[in-house]
């Protein structure tokens, strides 16, 4: 491999063979100059040589992150749920675009990875910027994977870590308290988040459920889809989180109960509506069949927390309620995973690690006992 340095007015210049076209056959070149002194343009023209010899040289290409950005998204949107993807795509807009769009894919430098990272802390919480951080990770990798550069610059930088977020919780008399003021108000309601905070559902899994989906006789629930709401498309019910997210959920007499009590109640308006009856199928449903819209059931679940006089917490936390108490019992944790549909044992434990050092004291305390008697 051949190349030379040489001066041009008050900087330095190198010349390098990178091979010959395919197509022509003709011997091709690079130069690049700029550099303030020999030593430079020589260290710069070793370490290209070194790339060329080895396979690992790329090309020069004009591909700027913004670009690339809006391909990729494009490529991948069929890939994730209609909520990712529109979250994704807010989130390239809005931060990925504005701070990194008009660089050149191949000028990025650990550096920048660096200082992105500081302005994503700034302006947002730091769980938020990581996601984004997340994001911007994948974009760049793939750039690598499509060789158009030979590693991911964000890849090392460990500026943000994402916090755990606290988990808020009811008690058994919090919940019971919440339930039978929601229930003064509205039966609806009461149902809906009941078997929230009796199954451990998410919220999509939950207003998606459709009579189909409920074993009365063996007293299961078919968890094997989810109901979101994007901007784009609307309401509308789709796939699960994750595989692991289709399970089984077993329920009691008194889900059983409530869950029929809201299908008899579905029944009666579809007889009284008629033809202006939405029938989906679905057991929690607007009085005339349409879709509960998601970010509608937090308001309605924010207004009775007011009256019930309760710590806040939102309706995911009804989940997390469901899933601490059922460790707080004692219940084994894989039940509980999959229950609530974790890939893992690992998952629930990491979640919950709160009421896992719980039980860690109760086990500690039993341990040193018996250690006694001994």
């Amino acid at each position: 491999m051949r190349g030379y340095v040489r001066k041009r007015g008050n900087k330095w210049s190198y010349t390098v063979d990178i091979g010959k076209d395919p197509i022509t056959g003709k011997r091709k070149q690079k130069t690049k100059s700029g550099f303030k002194t020999e030593k430079e343009a020589e260290s710069a023209l070793t370490e290209i040589i070194y790339e060329i010899n080895k396979g690992i040289w790329i090309a020069p290409q004009e591909i700027r992150v913004k670009d690339f950005a809006e391909d990729w998204m494009k490529m991948h949107r069929h890939k994730l749920r209609a909520t990712t993807a529109e979250q994704y795509q807010q989130k390239i807009k809005s931060w990925i675009i504005p701070l990194l769009g008009n660089y050149k894919i191949q000028d990025l430098k650990p550096i920048h990875a660096q200082k992105y990272s500081a302005q994503l802390l700034e302006n947002m919480k730091e769980n938020t910027a990581s996601k984004v951080y997340s994001i911007t990770k994948m974009i760049i990798n793939h750039a690598v994977d499509l060789e158009i550069i030979n590693k991911n610059p964000f890849k090392n930088i460990s500026l943000i870590r994402e916090k755990k977020t606290k988990i808020t919780t009811w008690t058994f008399d919090d919940l019971e308290h919440f339930l039978k003021v929601t229930k003064r108000y509205s039966d609806v309601y009461y149902r809906l988040f009941a078997t929230a905070a009796y199954t451990g559902l998410r919220k999509g899994e939950l207003l998606a459920l459709t009579k189909d989906d409920v074993n009365f006789e063996k007293k299961f629930i078919n968890i094997n889809k989810s109901l979101s709401a994007t901007k784009e498309e609307g309401v509308k019910i789709g796939d699960l989180k994750t595989p692991s997210s289709r399970r089984k959920v077993a329920i009691d007499t008194v889900v059983a109960s409530i869950l029929k009590e809201q299908i008899a109640k579905n029944n009666a308006m579809k007889l009284k509506l008629g033809k202006e009856y939405h029938d989906s199928n679905l057991i929690f449903c607007h009085p005339d069949g349409r879709y509960f819209y998601p970010t509608g059931i937090c308001r309605v679940m924010d207004k009775y927390i007011e009256l019930s006089g309760l710590n806040k917490i939102r309706f995911h936390d009804l989940r997390h309620t469901h899933a601490t108490l059922l460790l707080e019992l004692g219940v084994n944790p894989k039940v509980v995973a999959d229950r609530l549909g974790h890939a893992s044992v690992k998952i629930t434990l990491d979640t919950y690690s709160h009421v896992s050092l719980d039980l860690q004291s109760d086990v500690a305390e039993t341990f040193s006992k018996h250690l006694k008697k001994a």
